[in-house]
């Protein structure tokens, strides 16, 4: 696992000074996001999309190679799993575009909060609408003030189990 005290870019500034842990204005009290490790998950999961669906659309063509497979019960299963695999497949293809979608959105507001240096920020939807987008919006932002950041939720269910088990697979030295 990667050093948690390890200096980065990534973090909202530090209310701690020159003398605090991270030193002046690096991020003792924020987030921390890898934006280039999120990033790299993107582009295969675009690329999962596009195989996924090549087969949901490309039936046709799969079922075309089972003609000739001298067994009508082996054609009628295999146009079967064929038809399942490709609407599964499809399905698969809508949920990852959701998916990569939202990660875009994820590193854009990650990297808005990270230039007008806003502290805890998370990407909730409610968050994401309070970032300025526009020369109005961003001057308003500077001038009159920043709204106020929802604070990231407490420990869910789901988080604490994920804890629990990303826990029995860090480095023990």
């Amino acid at each position: 696992m990667a050093d948690p005290d390890a200096w980065n870019a990534n973090r909202a500034p530090s209310e701690g000074g020159e003398d605090g842990k991270y030193g002046g204005n690096e991020g003792a009290d924020g987030y921390k996001i890898e934006i280039a490790s999120v990033q790299g998950l993107i582009s295969p999961l675009e690329e999962s999309v596009v195989g996924a669906r090549s087969v949901k659309n490309g039936q046709e063509k799969l079922t075309a190679y089972l003609q000739h497979c001298g067994a009508p019960e082996l054609l009628q299963s295999g146009k079967g799993f064929i038809e399942a695999w490709g609407f599964g497949m499809g399905e698969l293809a809508d949920h990852a575009d959701v998916v990569v979608e939202r990660l875009y959105e994820a590193i854009a507001g990650y990297m808005l909060a990270d230039l007008l240096r806003v502290k805890d920020f998370w990407p909730s939807d409610e968050n994401m609408a309070k970032l300025p987008s526009g020369g109005a919006a961003k001057w308003s932002w500077e001038h009159v003030g920043a709204p106020e950041m929802e604070k990231r939720p407490e420990d869910s269910a789901l988080s604490k189990m994920t804890r629990k088990w990303l826990s029995e697979y860090e480095d023990e030295s």
